[in-house]
């Protein structure tokens, strides 16, 4: 090559570079955004220790880096967190999800209510949004497995007055289910224990609007205080009371049921006195004491007032022994109270101790057998554990054979042995004792004599004489009849 060729190639080269150099160039800028996330989630304190059954809480910084369409916030478990609640909060508002401007930054507190029986031991809890992830981990260090919860609440009229007997009825959540039921205190207040689950309750009482809780949630180890209820009183309400709804009577006595009626609504009322469904031929009467004889039909209650009646079931002569099931009636100006009842009608058991001999006469040293006939002459129900106590002077001992009688039914009747062996120096004289016996039902008594007498030497003097007389012939023959 020569010398002018190569300059003519530098030539040529510098003018492509002075080209270029004047030609404009694109200058791009760095894309950050394409290293950024659509949303930033972190927690100062995302590891948090608690016991079992107890609530916790987290605060999540969200910042949103681009776009404003809402974004759902969500919750995932991996270690059997399944009785475990989870709710996020935006203040005091429950939230599911954002929507931000870009730029924007909130604060979503997250609060976990854990289960009384979570077993102990550390529980990861993944939270979402968009395209963010946050670990959070809640560390169980104490269980309250296999305990029970408890409820208390209180129940109250509408004037503010403690409630007694209203009933607290538990259901499943959302069911029908039954599950238990408590009666309030004299203070109107209830503690019940009650296993670990979400309940309904739905509170009763006579003469009251019922009103119900929902949502009660119940952890094992832990108390839950629902607080106070309060029930209104209906325009018109009646509170029945039996002192008991079963009287046993024999036959020939008529059973007599008392009962307490209050007027509990807000207005006075006059009571319609009656009764349904009762037996054939039985008659039924309403008293204002119990040993009265004037009949009532009807009753005049201020409110707030409670008063005392009775009433006398009346039944047929040829009434047999068995339960006869009745409702007594209450009608009240809007409402038909009924009450059941129950009348049990049984025979009578009557209990006869019959000695054959009430006076035994004996010598010193012997022994006395006293068969004792027991009898029941009842019509009605068994003599059951009968069993014979003697009582006798000291020193006296007895042998009762058999010791028990299982059971003697009506008109039936058993025996007895009595063995009395007094003891070997007594004195002659008469002595009394008594036999008392019992059973579960009813006892008698009664009480047999007995003669001791001092051994007799009559008989033994005079076989002696007779010895001491043949003797003497024997000896007067013999001298006799030498000569």
């Amino acid at each position: 090559m020569t010398r002018c060729s190569t300059r003519s190639m530098r030539a040529a080269g510098s003018l492509v570079l002075a080209v270029l150099l004047l030609v404009p160039v694109p200058v791009f800028a760095a894309d950050t955004d394409s290293f950024t996330s659509n949303v930033e989630l972190t927690c100062t304190y995302p590891g948090k220790i608690i016991e079992a059954g107890e609530t916790v809480t987290f605060d999540l910084e969200i910042e949103n880096n681009r776009g404003t369409d809402p974004k759902k916030i969500r919750i995932d478990t991996f270690k059997g967190e399944e009785d475990w609640k989870f709710h996020f909060y935006a203040g005091s508002y429950e939230i599911d999800r954002l929507a931000m401007k870009a730029g924007q930054s909130v604060t979503v507190t997250l609060e976990i209510d854990t289960a009384g029986d979570t077993p102990v031991d550390t529980y990861p809890v993944r939270v979402s949004i968009d395209d963010a992830r946050l670990w959070l981990y809640i560390t169980i260090d104490e269980t309250h497995a296999g305990e029970m919860g408890v409820l208390v609440a209180e129940v109250v009229d509408d004037q503010g007055e403690p409630i007694e007997g209203a009933t607290i009825k538990v259901f499943e959540e959302n069911s029908d289910d039954f599950v238990t039921s408590v009666l309030t205190t004299s203070d109107g207040k209830v503690r019940t224990e009650i296993e670990q689950g979400d309940y309904d309750l739905v509170v009763e009482r006579e003469g009251y609007r019922s009103t119900e809780k929902d949502e009660v949630c119940i952890k094992c180890g832990y108390t839950e205080d629902v607080g106070t209820i309060m029930l209104e009183k209906k325009t018109y309400g009646l509170l029945v009371e039996f002192r008991t709804p079963v009287v046993t009577t024999t036959s020939d006595e008529n059973p007599v049921f008392e009962a307490t009626i209050t007027n509990v609504g807000k207005s006075d009322d006059i009571i319609e006195l009656g009764c349904s469904d009762a037996p054939d031929e039985w008659y039924f009467k309403y008293k204002e004491t119990s040993d009265g004889s004037k009949s009532i039909s009807s009753l005049y209650i201020e409110s707030g007032d409670t008063k005392t009646i009775y009433l006398e079931a009346i039944p047929p002569n040829s009434v047999a022994n068995g339960q006869y099931a009745f409702s007594a009636t209450f009608g009240s100006s809007d409402y038909l109270y009924e009450e059941p009842l129950e009348a049990r009608i049984s025979g009578t058991s009557n209990l006869v101790v019959f000695s054959e001999k009430y006076k035994y006469e004996i010598t010193k040293g012997e022994t006395v057998e006293i068969p004792v006939q027991i009898t029941n002459n009842g019509n009605g129900d068994a003599l059951t554990k009968v069993q014979t106590v003697v009582t006798t002077p000291d020193g006296w001992s007895v042998d009762v054979s058999p010791e028990e009688i299982t059971s003697i039914g009506p008109g039936e009747k058993k025996t007895v042995t009595v063995t009395v062996v007094p003891p070997a120096n007594i004195a002659a004289s008469e002595y009394k004792i008594t036999l008392n016996v019992v059973s579960d039902e009813e006892e008698e008594s009664d009480d047999i004599r007995i003669i001791i007498k001092e051994q007799s030497y009559v008989g033994i003097i005079g076989i002696l004489l007779l010895g001491v007389i043949a003797g003497g012939v024997f000896y007067f023959f013999r001298k006799h009849a030498r000569r």
